[in-house]
């Protein structure tokens, strides 16, 4: 467990984590690839080493030193693996190798995960990649992992999918239909959310050789046929996502934070952090690849969609508790659907601490208390609660208890020691 007491200032220059986001999409494009690829500054995290042991499996080679990886495609041929691929807590490889594994020449891939993946809906990409004619199923029948996926080639070049559960499935579809002989297009049957992450999906595919382009006005992308993915070297940019409770810590507290890399012109829609935190009053700089808060700002509460940045609820929550008058989360469904029900576990949790909070089906309604109070706090095994979590304890009154603290290595292993380095007073038991 993580003890997180009342923390007065913070201080100090740190850099971003690398981006998880980048670094998945990354390396399995490069397992694909036709000789060597160099992944520069990588996410060592557990769900990114997820994706590293999936593309193992699938016959990549893959030899990792600190600040890099050195990975030798499978010459855009996925072997049958050995034995089940098991991604833990990874949603973003369960998704993405579960169309790349349909490309392996003979046999069954089996995808499966922790209790956390098994709950996690993956009806939408199996039913697509069957309107391919690429057999794919559920060993329980119910429409969640352990996946079956046996290999063979892509018959069909439309596919009709939903916008709205996870951006995932559409990035597993782009990163499979390049295999394809004919060009494929990509047809979305409802509203598109974290449009963003495909964003990203398609700018580390065009690095890695292959061509996706999007069709506006017909809501669909096209996947040119026939493409090979090429090798290349790739560095990942910092993670706005982990650097958004960094931030959020620097508007609240008494602070003086340089965040480096974080790209101002990043593709990922987490980056609007920076935006949210000037719209409710932070006087935040940004300098190149840095972002500077010198703390505390007096915040006001705003109305915020997050269709597309759905991973942010958590820290947003927690900046809705401090801002004067009301914060408003709305559109965001989806954010039922990740690692837990992350918009009832802000609400109960941040309940516990004092914190007024409504929910809603599609979002939360936050009325600022400007103070809470230490509370025993769990975090659903979710990283992205326990880093929010620890910004409120930073401020509460007393002692704050988080259950699970381990998590954070999902995706921001060293998010105690570099808070503890600004001077957050935080110990784990």
């Amino acid at each position: 467990m993580l003890l997180v007491e009342r923390t007065e200032e913070l201080r100090g220059s740190v850099n971003a984590p690398p981006s998880k986001s980048y670094t998945h999409r990354a390396v399995i494009c490069a397992s694909l690839g036709d000789g060597v690829s160099n992944i520069l500054n990588p996410l060592n995290s557990e769900d990114c080493l997820s994706s590293v042991y999936g593309c193992i499996s699938l016959g990549a080679k893959i030899h990792r030193e600190e600040d890099r990886w050195i990975v030798e495609g499978n010459y855009n041929s996925p072997k049958t693996p050995d034995n089940v691929i098991d991604v833990r807590n990874s949603g973003t490889t369960l998704r993405i190798l579960t169309g790349i594994s349909s490309q392996i020449s003979k046999g069954y891939a089996i995808l499966t995960g922790d209790e956390s993946i098994r709950r996690r809906p993956m009806g939408p990409l199996l039913d697509g990649l069957n309107q391919l004619g690429i057999v794919a199923f559920s060993s329980k029948m119910d429409n969640t992992a352990p996946v079956v996926v046996k290999g063979g080639k892509i018959e069909n070049n439309l596919v009709k999918i939903r916008g709205d559960v996870s951006s995932q499935f559409i990035t597993s579809l782009m990163m499979t239909l390049p295999f394809s002989q004919e060009d494929s297009k990509i047809v979305l049957t409802t509203p598109l959310k974290s449009a963003p992450y495909l964003d990203i999906t398609v700018d580390v595919l065009e690095r890695f050789g292959i061509k996706v382009s999007m069709l506006e006005e017909e809501m669909a992308f096209l996947v040119e046929g026939n493409q090979r993915y090429r090798p290349c070297d790739y560095k990942v940019e910092g993670d706005y996502s982990s650097a958004s409770y960094i931030l959020a810590a620097g508007v609240l507290l008494n602070s003086k934070i340089v965040v480096k890399n974080l790209f101002k012109n990043s593709k990922q829609g987490d980056r609007r952090i920076v935006d949210i935190l000037k719209e409710m009053g932070a006087d935040i700089k940004i300098k190149g690849d840095k972002v500077i808060t010198e703390g505390p700002y007096h915040l006001e509460g705003i109305s915020i969609d997050v269709k597309d940045i759905p991973d942010l609820v958590p820290t947003i929550a927690v900046l809705g508790c401090f801002a004067q008058g009301r914060t408003e989360i709305y559109n965001g469904e989806h954010v039922r659907l990740k690692e837990c029900d992350r918009l009832h576990a802000c609400a109960v949790e941040l309940r516990k601490m004092g914190g007024k909070i409504r929910e809603k089906p599609d979002g939360l309604i936050i009325e600022g208390v400007n103070k809470l109070k230490g509370a025993r706090l769990n975090s659903y095994r979710d990283h992205r609660l326990v880093m929010a979590f620890t910004v409120a304890g930073l401020l509460a009154e007393g002692r704050t208890v988080i259950e699970g603290e381990e998590s954070v290595k999902v995706s921001f292993p060293d998010f105690i020691p570099v808070m503890k380095s600004l001077g957050a007073k935080l110990t784990v038991k």
